[in-house]
């Protein structure tokens, strides 16, 4: 039998397992790199912006990185909008005739574009690339169309069993993930680490004198103030952000493929946002946050990393401490 063929059925009952999305998108990436046949391939997060990559395989971190930053500039992309207005798969023969990329690196000279459909909308986008002029044509429509079927199918039933267990899972006070959950995502990350070098950083953040507010307003007050600092942090970050209640009113976050830099801009805007909370006209809120990008340590390291750079943050007037 064709080994070809093989890989294609194992990848495709692999998405039959119970995943999160992450890892079935993961898992997609590497089925339509041997289905097409692709040179390199990528998922892009096309279901607010800015748009940003999470899932990729052959593909440069550096490039990949440039890319995104053109994206959120809005000077590339254009192939990603037919897509979502469309909603069917987008073919390219030549990429040379079009305006669409940025030439960094590699870049496909032949290119489809694949949408994953979730609630009638487009949520990502698999760029599927050839470094070959007219590698693919019009005779890959059809397979592109029944792919977009096959894994917007899986990821819908992924997300929901997702969304069972997250709600399952979740702290009663705070609604986020619990401290339990933590190692097991985190684990998991680390493991996809190792095999594609996928990144990811953390954020680890209290709330400034949180005793002082217990004590001399009461637990109710206090109970609040967690309830505010927690929403704010949900509505400020993606939906493949993990937030999780790691003890006490310490929280900490997950970041998808989002290295030191981009943690510390995230972090800016998440302490902007906090400073800015009043709780019943008593108190205004503040918080320290630490951060480190994981760089192939053990969990228990990077966590003690993560810890350190908290308390560092403490004694800085900005309230964040990035470690490496």
């Amino acid at each position: 039998m064709d080994h070809n063929l093989i890989g294609i059925l194992k990848a495709i009952a692999e998405l039959e397992e119970r995943l999160t999305i992450e890892e079935a998108l993961w898992k997609i990436t590497n089925l339509a790199f041997i289905v097409f046949n692709a040179e390199s391939a990528t998922i892009i997060d096309v279901s607010q912006k800015p748009y940003h990559f999470v899932a990729f395989k052959n593909v440069d971190n550096i490039a990949a990185s440039v890319l995104e930053k053109h994206l959120s500039e809005g000077s590339v992309g254009g192939n990603l909008e037919v897509i979502k207005d469309t909603q069917k798969p987008l073919i390219i023969p030549d990429t040379s005739k079009y305006g669409f990329w940025l030439k960094v690196g590699k870049y496909p000279l032949s290119w489809i574009g694949i949408p994953i459909i979730l609630d009638n909308r487009v949520s990502y986008i698999v760029n599927i690339d050839s470094y070959s002029p007219n590698t693919y044509n019009e005779d890959f429509w059809e397979i592109a169309l029944v792919f977009s079927e096959l894994i917007s199918s899986a990821v819908k039933k992924n997300k929901l069993v997702e969304e069972f267990f997250r709600t399952a899972t979740l702290d009663k006070l705070t609604e986020v993930q619990t401290r339990q959950q933590l190692y097991h995502i985190l684990n998991k990350n680390i493991d996809r680490y190792r095999r594609y070098g996928s990144r990811f950083s953390c954020l680890m953040l209290d709330l400034d004198k949180f005793k002082y507010i217990n004590d001399t307003f009461g637990h109710e007050i206090g109970d609040k103030a967690l309830v505010a600092f927690s929403k704010a942090l949900k509505e400020n970050l993606r939906q493949s952000d993990y937030i999780f209640r790691f003890g006490g009113d310490e929280f900490l976050i997950k970041l998808e493929e989002a290295d030191g830099k981009e943690a510390f801009q995230i972090a800016k805007r998440l302490r902007e946002t906090i400073l800015s909370i009043n709780i019943d006209g008593k108190i205004n809120l503040s918080t320290s946050i630490g951060i480190k990008e994981y760089k192939g340590e053990s969990l228990e390291d990077f966590l003690k990393s993560l810890d350190e750079a908290l308390y560092q943050a403490k004694k800085t007037d900005t309230g964040i401490m990035i470690t490496n």
